[in-house]
C-alpha cells in the first residue's frame, strides 16, 4: 500500500507540482481571505482537506477518498516534522 501511495504522490506531484509549496501558498490565500493576520501552515491545510475526505467517506464509499486522506495525512505529518524542526 505504501508503494502506490507513493505512486500517487509522484503522478500528482508531476500533475499540479510540490505539494509542499501547493498547500502553503493555499494556506496563505485562505488566511488573506479570512482575514488573518497570520498564514494557515501548510500541514493544517492538509488536515483540513484529510478532513473534506473523511466527510466525502461518510456519503459513500469510493476508494480514492481513502487514499487522498492517506496522503494528505502523510504530507501533513511530514510538514508538521519539518517545520517543528527548524
Amino acid at each position: 500500500k505504501h508503494q502506490e501511495l507513493n505512486q500517487i504522490r509522484l503522478e500528482k506531484q508531476e500533475e499540479y507540482g510540490d505539494f509542499n509549496t501547493n498547500l502553503n501558498l493555499i494556506g496563505q490565500s485562505w488566511s488573506a481571505l479570512l482575514g488573518l493576520k497570520k498564514a494557515i501552515p501548510g500541514w493544517m491545510v492538509s488536515l483540513m482537506y484529510v478532513q473534506s475526505k473523511i466527510i466525502r467517506a461518510r456519503k459513500k464509499f469510493k476508494a480514492d477518498n481513502y487514499d487522498d486522506a492517506a496522503n494528505y495525512l502523510y504530507q501533513a505529518k511530514l510538514m508538521q516534522e519539518d517545520q517543528q524542526k527548524k
